[in-house]
């Protein structure tokens, strides 16, 4: 919780560094370490990948502490590096990414700093310096924009091979979608909350279960181009008994009341079609498609 009230210092430090120093669009930037990456994009999204590192620090004890988790998603940064190039081959345009290229086995860039380093105030630095790029990112998107659109990046070993939307929602709160019930309290508590604020007396849609699982909402765009997602309007909750994951601590951060012009959500990526070295080209065309139609039919920002 004192992380999140921090989010706003953050932000506006954040504002004042992209204000004093000058970042250059489609120049990459690192700490003094190189353990994270910062690419300056020129277009409304900013796209965080904190678990694809491998750079193990031996001198470094291995987090342990309860709760702790260090698999890798593997080839996330692969899948991120290949997203942006689709945007600049179809769009001209590259999102803003940042890059955790530790281990986190080190640190976990998705989690408050007390969890992520387990106590170790050696991985203080980088995971000030991650999450200092993401707001750095969010600030110059924002200031150019008016608003931003933010995902974080991960990749899920679960069997079934589809793209997991995190909004912040239950599996248990997905079947709701679906009927008449009174959604205000589920789009409260959701990371699209900031997006209906922000449209709300505009052109743009303010419908809640139309942001979720109408014919515009990233996850039944995404999955008419042949990468099934849930929630979308194709597969809009867990019927099928399957895992979900519903989005971690970063999407909760930067899609909150600190963040007020930034929505988004967490995308837990299958391996097969998404993350594969033969599926990554496509499915990262069709996600910049899906991107784009998104931004175009769900905002007022202009591109």
């Amino acid at each position: 919780m004192k992380t999140i009230k921090l989010a706003a210092l953050f932000l506006f430090l954040s504002v004042a560094t992209a204000s004093a120093q000058s970042f250059e669009a489609g120049k990459t930037y690192f700490d003094e370490e190189k353990w994270t990456e910062f690419i300056v994009g020129d277009m409304p999204l900013v796209i965080s990948v904190p678990h694809g590192g491998a750079t193990l620090l031996p001198e470094i004890p291995l987090r342990d502490c309860k709760g702790a988790v260090t698999v890798t998603d593997s080839r996330t940064i692969e899948l991120a590096r290949e997203m942006q190039n689709a945007f600049l081959k179809q769009y001209g345009k590259r999102p803003f990414m940042v890059i955790c290229h530790l281990s986190r086995k080190n640190v976990d860039q998705n989690r408050d700093m007390e969890e992520a380093t387990c106590g170790n105030t050696a991985m203080q630095k980088p995971w000030n310096a991650f999450h200092n790029y993401i707001d750095t990112a969010l600030a110059l998107a924002v200031k150019q924009f008016g608003s931003s659109l933010y995902i974080d990046l991960h990749g899920h070993g679960h069997p079934n091979q589809r793209l997991e939307l995190g909004y912040s929602l239950n599996a248990t709160d997905l079947p709701d979608l679906s009927t008449d019930k009174d959604l205000s309290d589920l789009a409260k508590k959701s990371t699209l909350n900031n997006l209906l604020t922000i449209n709300k007396g505009s052109k743009a849609p303010s419908d809640f279960k139309e942001l979720m699982i109408g014919d515009h909402a990233f996850g039944t765009l995404i999955t008419s181009k042949g990468s099934p997602a849930i929630p979308s309007k194709q597969d809009p909750y867990i019927a099928d008994g399957g895992k979900y994951f519903n989005g971690g601590y970063n999407t909760r951060r930067y899609t909150s009341a600190q963040y007020p012009q930034v929505f988004g959500w967490q995308i837990e990526s299958n391996y097969k079609g998404v993350r594969d070295p033969a599926g990554r080209p496509v499915f990262s065309k069709a996600f910049a498609d899906s991107i784009m139609d998104f931004l175009k039919k769900n905002t007022m920002i202009k591109l």
